[in-house]
């Protein structure tokens, strides 16, 4: 090969299989998937393996691949019991990922840009493709990754190639391909803790020499590990005495009745339990080999998850020595108290399709499709049973005290939704000895629907419920794009790349409905049943669990909210430029560096309508200012300087990148205040913002810098043994941010010894108003720990027949913070500390590796992570999502 085709390799081989991506050898390790390769893999074990990647839309070798990209083999995600995409963080370089509980959104951070909306309305901002094709709801990165040929990770701004909402990065997961002329399976059976099960089985069928069909199965159950009861809370109420002193209270008792809302609480075995795993997944493909010149990949996929999901829980180890301290020492048998059992009913279907042309020797056209219908029902515990102190308990006035109740009672339920997308993508790519390309054209189009119900079932001011109703029948996204991208030798060790992406998005709500009110005090709920009790002061709790049917708020569907609708039809579009620069050197033999530069693009968007006013009259004296909290588009432009060298007689791989970003208009969901209105009270100095409106929103918030380094090495130190693992460095500066709403666990800062709140800020139409203003300039982006790394050693011990490798690998990473306020307070502080994960695993086969056995054990240290905080409704704790705990256990492979 010549040395310029050694630095531009040629689009595609002439083979049909070449449009797949080779399996990497990230580890020592090899699960037996292909007989054939075992062989080979045997022969080759002191060799580190040459692994290649589609980061450029060409299949390269990585180690000549200019971009900052990790790719990870089957044998990796299985060793380290990956299921999902949420399993991967702290696998690779500044890769965060956590879970947003009551919509099964799945927040991807890379190098500190992420998102924090998981709804129709919003985009991630790291893009996830399978098999190269976009996929757009987070949801959908639930479902199991299985039978792959590896996934890659792409960090940094990918507007040119990738385009769609990656202005963070790309994970491109890809799923293996079948073989022509070849008949083999394998199965794998993994029993574990917490009564976990769960099979994986393969089969290729090798029909002829030019079709061929995969056929790929996953079944994953298991208990739920946290520790949940039935909630049955029975406290009664503090009401106001009619014949006492202003601010005396009769306290009325429990009745025998529990507080809670009963219509769906029920006792549970721990297989149904918050934290299940009740899921499974298959596939089918075919690849055609229509013609020499022409070959066809079908496939089909299903995911089926009748999990229960998962819930907040309250943090132990912030809370103790506080008043809201755990009752146990360890994190996770704490009691959670649930009365809405969690229900994930979600099925995904997709059928994608590759379809592949080899003009000439030198000229390949392909064609992407996916088509997927994601549907989903969702019950969730908002609240988790995490009820105010008793002694903390207000008394209930009429003129609106919103102060604390006797129990908190919240849940959201996903009535009905339906997401489809439909994707497209065309590419003529060319090669030649001195120069390639790749001519790509884009078009997706999402048309969501989605039904939801959000009920605040015991609220001031007297106890009645909030809630609210979403029917939104037709939401659609059209997203087109055109791009260009080309390698170009300069001379015989410059290359030279340049690339450019036009894109136009267009979102559209067609109809979609609003119904409800956030005011407690009228009846409306219950949707005109009769008997409900009321105190003689029309006061007081008006129901308890057991009064509420089916027939009332979100169950009843909208004829339940009476005459509240909102119509949200609107539509709006952006349209943007992004390119790329790139400058490639040849050091040497196998050695290079790359500089570049690339910019990243993530659409803006809108909300539901919603009156500023807040129904009632704005504080100019006007009624009714309606509007869709739109926002723009956030941008990234991305500098990297990188060297990749193979060393130490192909031994050694390294990766050295330096980053610097820019994160310009960085899009942040919150609630934020929208307006002000007049209200015909004094507000008093426990809610000094009673009259303003505030609305859960997306803006955009500042700017931002971003810089760092990663560093990723595979070696092979002595025969035998491998070593592999990285060190990222990650430093954040939000650079312009001084409207940030400092409302932080604001009741109990000051007790804790934190900086007290920031005081609130008040001017009547200034669109800043209502919020306690605090400048988060120079801190930290969320999401981004400093310091991070990770190491695994594995090695092969021979034993005659018989062969033995144990396996170790350990993660690391700083302290990482979940807000713009970065405040560092035990009981109080938005961060999780740093932390450390062991992993380890031993496995046991014959050396022909028909069949083998393995011991396995993640996070062996029972480290209790945070992957996404919150904080606690009633009182002076924090609610989070967090990884599970050790988990262990055993799997058998067999291959035929």
């Amino acid at each position: 090969m010549s040395k310029a085709n050694s630095r531009i390799p040629r689009a595609m081989n002439k083979k049909p299989l070449a449009v797949a991506v080779s399996s990497a050898l990230l580890s020592m390790m090899t699960l037996p998937v292909i007989a054939a390769d075992e062989a080979e893999e045997k022969t080759d074990r002191n060799t580190l393996e040459v692994i290649e990647v589609t980061a450029t839309k060409h299949v390269t070798n990585l180690m000549e691949t200019p971009i900052a990209v990790t790719a990870m083999n089957p044998e990796t995600l299985t060793r380290q019991n990956v299921k999902q995409l949420g399993d991967l963080s702290g696998m690779v370089p500044n890769l965060q990922l956590g879970l947003s509980n009551s919509d099964s959104g799945v927040k991807a951070s890379i190098r500190g840009v992420s998102s924090n909306n998981f709804t129709e309305i919003a985009d991630p901002a790291v893009g996830i493709h399978i098999d190269g094709i976009y996929s757009p709801r987070p949801q959908g990165s639930l479902a199991l990754m299985f039978d792959l040929e590896q996934v890659e990770v792409l960090r940094g701004a990918q507007g040119t190639l990738f385009g769609r909402n990656s202005t963070a990065g790309v994970i491109n997961v890809i799923p293996a391909k079948p073989e022509f002329d070849e008949n083999y399976g394998w199965t794998t059976l993994q029993l574990g803790n917490y009564n976990a099960q769960q099979i994986r089985t393969v089969y290729n069928f090798g029909i002829s020499d030019n079709f061929a069909l995969r056929a790929a199965l996953m079944i994953d159950k298991r208990d739920g590990y946290i520790n949940q009861k039935q909630d049955l809370t029975d406290r009664g109420m503090k009401l106001p005495d009619p014949d006492g002193e202003w601010g005396d209270s009769i306290w009325s008792g429990p009745d025998g009745k529990p507080d809670v809302d009963m219509r769906l609480n029920k006792k549970l075995d721990a297989s149904d339990y918050y934290s299940n795993s009740d899921q499974w997944g298959g596939r089918l493909t075919g690849l055609w080999q229509i013609t020499d010149d022409l070959a066809w990949t079908m496939g089909f996929e299903h995911y089926q998850n009748n999990g229960a999901g998962h819930v907040n829980l309250k943090d132990c180890w912030a809370a103790e020595g506080t008043d809201y301290a755990c009752d146990t020492e360890s994190h996770f048998d704490q009691e959670v108290l649930i009365n809405v059992p969690g229900k994930i009913d979600m099925s995904i279907d997709t059928v994608r399709s590759l379809l592949t042309y080899d003009i000439n020797g030198n000229t390949v056209l392909e064609h992407r499709f996916a088509y997927a219908n994601q549907k989903r029902v969702q019950h969730h515990d908002d609240d988790a049973g995490q009820h105010s102190l008793m002694s903390e308990v207000d008394i209930m006035y009429s003129w609106g005290n919103w102060g604390r109740q006797t129990v908190d009672d919240r849940a959201t339920y996903t009535i009905d939704s339906e997401y489809k997308s439909y994707v497209n993508e065309l590419q003529l790519k060319q090669t030649f000895n001195n120069w390639q390309y790749v001519l790509g054209a884009f078009w997706m189009y999402e048309n969501n629907k989605m039904e939801f119900g959000q009920d605040m079932l015991v609220q001031a001011p007297w106890g009645m419920p909030y809630s609210q109703y979403y029917d939104q029948p037709k939401r659609e996204i059209d997203s087109k794009a055109i791009f260009f991208q080309a390698d170009v030798e300069l001379s015989e060790k410059w290359t030279a790349t340049a690339g450019i992406r036009y894109t136009q998005d267009e979102r559209i709500d067609n109809e979609g409905e609003t119904w409800g009110s956030w005011s407690a005090d009228t009846p409306w709920y219950y949707n005109g049943a009769d008997g409900l009790p009321v105190n003689e002061l029309g006061m007081g709790l008006p129901h308890n669990g057991t009064d509420l049917t089916m027939n009332m708020g979100p169950f009843a569907g909208k004829p339940a909210y009476g005459d509240t609708k909102v119509v949200n039809t609107y539509a709006k579009d952006w349209d943007q430029t992004t390119w790329r620069l790139g400058l490639n050197y040849q050091l040497a033999n196998k050695q290079f560096m790359f500089a570049s530069v690339a910019t990243g693009y993530r659409a803006g968007g809108f909300g539901d309508r919603t009156d500023a006013c807040g129904g009632g009259t704005c504080a100019d004296g006007s009624t009714e200012q309606w509007t869709y909290l739109d926002y723009d588009p956030e941008t990234t432009i991305n500098y990297e300087l990188g060297y990749k060298a193979t060393l130490l007689d192909d031994s050694l791989n390294l990766s050295a990148v330096f980053f610097f970003t820019q994160y310009e208009d960085m899009q942040y969901t919150n609630m934020h205040p929208i307006g002000q209105k007049i209200v015909d009270r004094e507000c008093p100095d426990w809610d000094p913002a009673c009259d303003i409106v505030q609305a859960w929103k997306t803006e955009n918030i500042g700017d931002s810098e971003i810089y760092g380094i990663e560093l990723e090495f595979d070696y092979i130190p002595w025969e035998n043994g491998h070593l592999n693992g990285f060190y990222a460095y990650l430093g954040t500066e939000i650079t312009s941010y001084d409207s940030y709403n400092d409302d932080w666990m604001c009741g109990y800062r000051e007790e804790n010894g934190a900086e007290a709140c920031a005081e609130l800020f008040i001017e009547p139409g200034n669109p800043l108003s209502g919020r306690q203003l605090y400048d988060v300039t120079g801190n930290q982006l969320p999401n981004s720990p400093e310091h991070s790394m990770g190491l695994n050693y594995s090695h092969y011990i021979e034993m005659g027949e018989y062969q033995l490798v144990p396996w170790v690998g350990l993660r690391w990473q700083d302290k990482m913070y979940f807000t713009p306020r970065n405040l560092d307070n035990r009981a109080v502080g938005d961060y999780q500390e740093a932390y450390a994960n062991v992993d380890a695993s031993l496995k046991f086969s014959p050396v022909d590796e028909d069949w083998y056995i393995e011991l396995y054990g993640n996070n062996l240290t029972d480290e209790v992570v945070i992957n996404w905080m919150g904080q606690g409704a009633n009182g002076g704790w924090k609610s989070n999502s967090y990884n599970p705990p050790r988990m262990y256990g055993i799997r058998f492979n067999i291959s035929y």
